[in-house]
C-alpha cells in the first residue's frame, strides 16, 4: 500500500515575520495621527468660519441710551432788543465693541478663547427732532440756529462723561459678550472664555 506523506507547514522566516510586524505596527502607529489630522482639520475649518461671521459684524452697537438735557439762553442787547429760549433735547448714546480693530481667536478641542477689542462710544448726537421748545421771547429780535446749537454742542461732551460714569462701557461689553458667545455656541464650541482689552493708560 502506498504511504501517505505527511505535509508540514512552512514556517515563515524569521525576517519576513519582522517585516510584517514592523509594517502592522506603523499602520497602528498612524491611525491615531489620521485621527489627530482629520480633527486638526476639522477645527481649523470651523475656525475659519467663526472667524468670517465675527469680522463681518464690525462695529457691534451693543446698547443705546437716552439722555435729556434742559437749556435756556438769553440775550438782550439794550432797553428794545430782547429773547431768550427755553428748551430741552434728547441725546442718543450708542456703544459697543469695534470689531474691525481686531481680534484673537483660539479653537480647540471644542474650547474657544477670544479676545476682544475694549468697549467704546460710537455716537453722542442730539436729533433736531427731539428739540422741544418750552418758552421763547422774541422781542425786536429772533431767535436762530447761533442761539442754541453751541449749547447742545458742548452738552454733548457732558452727556458722554455720564454715560461713562454710568457704566456703558461695561453693559456695552457684557452684552457683547452675551451675543458673541451664541454664536459660538451654535457653531460647535462647547467651552466659551471671553476676554476684553483693556484700554492704554486705564
Amino acid at each position: 500500500m502506498p504511504q501517505k506523506t505527511k505535509r508540514r507547514k512552512k514556517k515563515k522566516p524569521p525576517v519576513h515575520r519582522a517585516l510584517t510586524l514592523v509594517l502592522l505596527a506603523a499602520v497602528l502607529g498612524l491611525l491615531p495621527a489620521g485621527a489627530y489630522c482629520l480633527v486638526r482639520s476639522r477645527e481649523e475649518k470651523t475656525s475659519l468660519e467663526i472667524r468670517g461671521q465675527i469680522e463681518k459684524l464690525g462695529e457691534l452697537t451693543t446698547i443705546t441710551e437716552t439722555y435729556r438735557s434742559v437749556f435756556y439762553t438769553r440775550e438782550k442787547k439794550n432797553f428794545i432788543q430782547d429773547k431768550s429760549l427755553l428748551f430741552t433735547a434728547e441725546f442718543t448714546v450708542q456703544a459697543g465693541v469695534d470689531l474691525s480693530e481686531g481680534f484673537e481667536l483660539s479653537y480647540k478641542g471644542g474650547m474657544v478663547r477670544l479676545d476682544l477689542p475694549p468697549g467704546r462710544i460710537f455716537l453722542v448726537d442730539a436729533d433736531d427732532t427731539s428739540f422741544n421748545q418750552i418758552q421763547i421771547k422774541e422781542q425786536f429780535s429772533s431767535i436762530n440756529t447761533g442761539d442754541y446749537l453751541p449749547l447742545v454742542s458742548s452738552e454733548a461732551e457732558v452727556i458722554r462723561e455720564q454715560a461713562l460714569d454710568g457704566g456703558i462701557l461695561r453693559s456695552a461689553e457684557e452684552r457683547a459678550a452675551l451675543l458673541l458667545e451664541g454664536i459660538l455656541r451654535s457653531a460647535g464650541a462647547e467651552e466659551v472664555s471671553i476676554r476684553f482689552r483693556e484700554v492704554p493708560g486705564i
